[in-house]
Formats: structure tokens, C-alpha cells, sequence
């Protein structure tokens, strides 16, 4: 079933964690996998391993919880 995701299903995945969160895709990438360029590469077509799909995975399911900045934005 991996094989059927895409990284665009991944990365749109990552965009609604951190609307929700206010939180940047950068640190988004740092924080989960040690990888501040995460999403850039993902955009770029670059692979990723299981793990980290697991990693990615896990971290957008939580229950996300918005951040001071998200909820001066929502209003």
C-alpha cells in the first residue's frame, strides 16, 4: 500500500498539520525527522523512507493543537 502514496498526498497532509497548528513547514520537518528541508525535497519528487513516512504520518494524526499564532490568525 506505501507504494500508492504520493508525495503530493504527503505533503498536502503536512500544508493542513501546519495551518492547523501554525506551525512552519520547516520546523515542521525539523521537529519530526530532523529535516528542515523535508517538505522542499518532498516537492522536488525526492523519495522517503518508511520510516520516515511512519514518522510523518504519526506526527499529522495527532490531534492537532493551535498554537498562539493560529488562533490570532483565525481570529
Amino acid at each position: 500500500m506505501i507504494g500508492m502514496i504520493t508525495n503530493q498526498f504527503i505533503i498536502e497532509s503536512i500544508e493542513k498539520h501546519c495551518a492547523a497548528t501554525g506551525m512552519a513547514e520547516s520546523t515542521f520537518g525539523r521537529k519530526v525527522v530532523n529535516d528542515g528541508k523535508l517538505i522542499s525535497r518532498l516537492r522536488d519528487g525526492k523519495p522517503i523512507s518508511l520510516d520516515t513516512y511512519n514518522r510523518i504520518m504519526a506526527a499529522v494524526s495527532d490531534k492537532p493543537k493551535k498554537s498562539r499564532r493560529a488562533k490570532a490568525v483565525a481570529g
